[in-house]
């Protein structure tokens, strides 16, 4: 992969970085891969979720959303790579910040939620009264986009102090945001694996449970952590340079596995490639 280490200058002495053919070969690549991967996966999820007899889960249902408009962002990344290169930074910009920031968050709300489940279980009934998922929607929305498109278009309007904490911002939550999923997974879990009275075997609702809340833990530590830790260490704009398709391609990476994940702890991944058997009449 041959990332452009050229600059160029707009409207001030800011750098940003200017795609040769290499990189627009593999960030087109990261785009389509994405979309016609990602696509599918999280239809089936949201047609799942609206389908089920069981109680709407907001909040996933809300992540597959906003994953389907990082899809569709992809896309528009896409078009500009190849119709408006030069311009193609600021979508590219707007995608790093909006997966970084509301990914993240989504996740943490999610973990906080079976962990208030699992472990307090007379509270849980509080989230609902509290509108504890409302809210958590309504956050992730706020802070992504407004940070989005602050980074990317009000960078020459606000002032320096402003713009270095909506800068730092998306670090700092993917540390709370960490530190809050590897307690609450490690209780939660702690917790399910404790036998039940009657038997000592664990039931398969406990074990997809369990299933679930290590994969958010691990899509967050695989995915979005060392993001967020490239995004802090980048000191010149030539190793942004280097490193941003890197994260492009992490991020764009977790859109797709945590929907696949989900699918798969409510047991939907392959439903279409397998076929009861009838049974037989004696």
């Amino acid at each position: 992969m041959n990332v452009s280490r050229e600059l160029v200058t707009r409207n001030s002495s800011k750098p940003e970085c200017v795609c040769v053919e290499g990189s627009v070969v593999f960030l087109s690549m990261v785009d389509i891969i994405t979309f016609l991967t990602g696509q599918p996966v999280v239809v089936t999820l949201l047609w799942t979720i609206l389908t089920s007899r069981k109680t709407p889960d907001i909040l996933n249902f809300h992540l597959a959303l906003f994953h389907n408009l990082q899809y569709l962002i992809s896309l528009v990344h896409l078009c500009f790579l190849f119709l408006v290169r030069d311009e193609q930074w600021k979508v590219f910009n707007f995608l790093l910040v909006y997966a970084q920031t509301g990914g993240p968050m989504s996740l943490g709300f999610i973990c906080f939620q079976r962990y208030v489940a699992v472990i307090h279980p007379t509270s849980y009934p509080l989230l609902k009264k509290h509108r504890y998922r409302e809210a958590c929607v309504a956050t992730v929305w706020l802070f992504s986009l407004s940070f989005a498109v602050t980074n990317v278009l009000g960078s020459e309007s606000i002032a320096p102090v402003a713009m270095a904490f909506f800068k730092n911002f998306p670090f700092f939550v993917m540390i709370a945001m960490t530190c809050m999923m590897v307690h609450s997974t490690i209780q939660t879990i702690r917790m399910l694996k404790k036998p039940g009275p009657e038997s000592n075997k664990m039931n398969p609702a406990k074990r997809r449970a369990i299933n679930a809340v290590r994969a958010t833990s691990a899509i967050t530590l695989c995915f979005y952590f060392p993001v967020t830790l490239m995004a802090k260490i980048q000191t010149t704009c030539k190793f942004a340079c280097q490193t941003a398709p890197f994260s492009f391609l992490l991020l764009s990476a977790a859109s797709v596995v945590d929907p696949l994940c989900h699918l798969s702890t409510l047991r939907k991944l392959f439903a279409c490639c397998k076929c009861e058997e009838k049974p037989r009449r004696s």
